[in-house]
C-alpha cells in the first residue's frame, strides 16, 4: 500500500510537533519497507531522546486518525545529527554561520557558510568566498567542529 497523500501525512505531523516546541526537518516515505522516517529538531537547543520519543507517540496517535497509515506503515523519530544533512534552502538558511561540505559534481568544497541567497549559497574557504548555485548542490552537510575535543 502506498500513502496516497504525502502531503496530509507531513502536514499533520508539523501540526503535531509545533506545540511541542520542535519542527519538522526533514522526512523520509520508504514505500518498499513501509517505513516512514521523521527527522526532528528545534530552533533553541538540541533533540533528545526523551523527545523523540515524545514525537514519535504523538505521531503516531495523529496518524491513527488517517486512514490506513499506522496499520501498514513503521514510524521512526530521531534528530537529524550533527552531520545533518542540507536538502533544502531552509537548510541552507538554519546552517548559515556553520562549517559545511558541498559536494557541488568536479567542485568540492569545505568551508563557513556566510549567507543564503534564493538561487544559492555563498561559503567562505582558505581560497576566498564562493557562490554555489542550489541546483549545483549534489550533497551537502553540516561538518562537525570540534574545540579541544569538545562539540562548540
Amino acid at each position: 500500500m502506498m500513502i496516497q497523500n504525502e502531503q496530509q501525512v507531513i502536514s499533520t505531523i508539523q501540526g503535531v510537533l509545533d506545540p511541542l516546541d520542535m519542527r519538522l526537518y526533514d522526512i523520509h516515505f520508504n514505500h518498499v519497507a513501509k517505513m516512514i522516517r521523521v527527522f526532528i529538531d528545534r530552533e533553541s537547543g538540541s533533540i533528545t531522546i526523551a523527545d523523540c520519543k515524545k514525537a514519535n507517540q504523538s505521531i503516531m496517535s495523529a496518524l491513527d486518525q488517517i486512514e490506513g497509515i499506522r496499520a501498514s506503515y513503521s514510524l521512526e523519530v530521531s534528530s537529524p545529527g550533527i552531520g545533518r544533512p542540507l536538502k533544502r534552502p531552509e537548510h541552507f538558511t538554519w546552517a548559515v554561520g556553520k562549517t559545511i561540505y558541498v559536494d557541488a559534481g568536479k567542485d568540492k568544497i569545505k568551508g563557513y557558510l556566510r549567507e543564503t541567497h534564493p538561487d544559492g549559497i555563498v561559503v567562505a574557504t582558505q581560497d576566498g568566498e564562493q557562490f554555489i548555485r542550489f541546483n549545483t548542490i549534489v550533497k551537502a552537510n553540516v561538518v562537525e567542529d570540534l574545540a579541544y575535543d569538545r562539540r562548540r
